[in-house]
């Protein structure tokens, strides 16, 4: 299954004379899963949702942060259309890694994301536990908005002060490691083989499990139950489907999994908060939607 993973170019953001872009986006379901040619760093300030990183599914929550480099793929979304997710999207371009050698340690996993040919890791997760990194980026966004005498320089010192308070983060333990039990194996299994029959019976078994066990195991790593990950999955890949080609709604639909039409376009409905042709018919074009990353 093929679908287009858009490219945002920072041009659309950034100021000719100045590389540092900040937003405060309400998420909802009209971006596509994207790459960019900048570097970004996101903060979850209210709601929760997920966030879809590469072939992952993400649950989210208020104080999480990610930092997302060049080439990888991915899009944040509520999860549902009554939940609202507050996000605060920080994006510079590369050329400052250069001035921002000196703040960041070669001995860390952000300076091998930022700075390595092959990073062992294609993005990184650090919780903000005692809202350390909220009152910056709050701070960072009022000064990008009032345009202040001299505001290019205090937002770089921002910029400095969370980059050096991410790798305090890391070595104190508040970054985010990516299970490492044998539920790696079940979710990209998932991942793989999403558009298919799948039952939890069939991915406990796989796994060695019960399927009470694997549940619980399931809940607990991923935040969400195997059927919610499950559909939470299709009606991504399929909104990417819907907004990347001209295929019916039907064949999107067949294409992720889902043969009853009727059931799919409810839980569509309840996913988006619109029906598919509306979503098709309403999704502006990226290089037009200056909000959110």
């Amino acid at each position: 299954m093929n679908w287009r993973i858009i490219e945002l170019s920072g041009d659309i953001f950034f100021n000719p004379d100045f590389d540092i872009f900040i937003n405060r986006e309400v998420e909802g379901f009209c971006l596509s899963q994207h790459t960019h040619d900048f570097i970004e760093i996101s903060y979850v300030e209210e709601g929760s949702g997920y966030h879809y990183v590469e072939d992952q599914m993400i649950p989210i929550k208020r104080g999480d942060l990610f930092v997302i480099p060049i080439g990888t793929s991915h899009v944040f979304r509520p999860s549902s259309q009554d939940n609202q997710l507050v996000i605060y999207n920080c994006i510079f371009r590369t050329c400052l890694l250069e001035q921002l050698k000196s703040v960041i340690c070669e001995s860390t996993k952000l300076h091998s994301l930022l700075y390595g040919s092959s990073p062992s890791a294609k993005w990184l997760q650090y919780q903000d536990k005692f809202d350390k990194f909220l009152s910056i980026m709050h701070g960072m966004f009022r000064e990008y908005l009032k345009k202040g005498p001299r505001y290019e320089f205090l937002m770089m010192g921002q910029l400095i002060q969370v980059l050096a308070m991410l790798q305090r983060y890391e070595c104190d333990g508040s970054m985010v490691s990516t299970p490492t039990n044998n539920m790696d194996d079940a979710i990209q299994y998932i991942n793989d083989r999403f558009a298919t029959n799948l039952t939890v019976q069939q991915v406990a078994e796989r796994s060695f499990m019960s399927p009470s066990h694997f549940q619980r195991l399931f809940k607990k790593t991923t935040g969400v139950t195997f059927m919610q990950y499950l559909q939470n999955i299709r009606v991504q890949r399929c909104c990417e489907l819907l907004k990347s080609t001209e295929i019916s709604i039907q064949e999107a639909a067949n294409q992720v999994g889902y043969q009853d039409m009727k059931f799919f376009h409810s839980l569509f409905r309840k996913k988006t908060g619109v029906t598919p042709r509306e979503y098709r018919r309403s999704t502006p074009d990226p290089e037009f939607r200056m909000a959110s990353m």
